[in-house]
């Protein structure tokens, strides 16, 4: 078996071991949620900042991948809204397809493989990959929720403005100024953020492990919704990387976080607006079924 498969089976393992956690009532899904929140504030952030920091990769990469992690959902938010459109879906469905089909599961899912396969180098081109898609997910995606939730819009201008609310984005933008400006972390904190970086890992696969569920109401709109974020986002990463010309763990990255499964920030928002939370949970269910199949042998592209 080719060994960058055989490196991503342990960390994609502890999936099956979250959901069996569950099963046994050792997790429960609040404790997912739990385990989500320590990776957005305090594992993720650690990782992130002490990759890029320390990473050997120029400015102009890091710009193309955050440009791909912004254009490739952007392109599936049109193409899924002329879907729903067209199939004249309900608001609180056709938010959630459009949620949905935009936001890849970079932190979670992908991130922990990657600094497990490919280490800070890796971690850091897709944090940059991550700019991009956190944007669309944490602003505009909060828009997307607000306009056909059951609330009033709160406006895009507020939407941008909850971007710079996610540690993730902050973590980014310090790590890219300690790697520009030559800032050697203090081996203090790095004593303190490694352990914590490498915390990401297991407790992202476990939290993906206990939100995994195999009941999927309206099966047909949730397969379709897992295909335009799985199916046509990996169309659209090869088109992107073919464009501009990407190679090597580049090109790699891209395809392979085009192709990642469904975040869970739409089923946050979908609770949070009054969309529907059982069909955002039955999509990103799927998503990650898939995702766990797909994985490896995405990373050999």
């Amino acid at each position: 078996m080719n060994p960058t498969i055989m490196e991503s089976l342990p960390v994609l393992s502890l999936v099956v071991v979250g959901f069996v956690l569950k099963k046994i009532g050792v997790l429960k899904t609040e404790d997912g949620s739990f385990f989500s929140r320590i990776i957005l504030f305090i594992t993720l952030p650690c990782l992130i900042f002490l990759s890029i920091s320390q990473a050997q990769i120029e400015s102009g990469q890091l710009a193309i991948l955050a440009l791909g992690g912004l254009t490739i959902p952007l392109i599936l938010r049109i193409l899924s809204g002329g879907v729903t459109r067209y199939l004249k879906l309900e608001d609180s469905i056709a938010g959630v397809v459009i949620l949905c089909s935009m936001v890849m599961n970079i932190g979670a899912m992908m991130m922990p493989i990657v600094q497990t396969v490919y280490g800070a180098d890796g971690v850091s081109r897709t944090a940059a990959f991550d700019i991009g898609n956190s944007f669309m997910a944490s602003g505009y995606g909060y828009y997307i929720a607000s306009r056909y939730g059951t609330k009033n819009s709160d406006g895009i201008l507020k939407s941008i403005k909850r971007v710079f609310t996610v540690p993730v984005v902050w973590a980014v933008i310090i790590g890219v100024v300690f790697n520009l400006a030559n800032i050697v972390t203090p081996a203090f904190f790095t004593k303190i953020l490694s352990p914590l970086s490498a915390a990401n890992a297991p407790l992202a696969m476990l939290s993906l492990g206990v939100f995994v569920n195999f009941k999927f109401p309206r099966w047909k709109l949730v397969g379709m919704t897992v295909f335009l974020r799985m199916g046509i986002g990996f169309l659209l990463g090869i088109l992107f990387v073919f464009l501009l010309d990407l190679q090597g763990m580049d090109r790699t990255i891209v395809i392979m976080a085009a192709a990642m499964p469904i975040g869970m920030v739409p089923l946050v928002y979908a609770a949070n607006e009054g969309l529907d939370t059982e069909f955002a949970a039955a999509c990103i269910s799927l998503s990650i079924i898939i995702g766990i199949i797909i994985t490896p042998f995405l990373l050999t592209i």
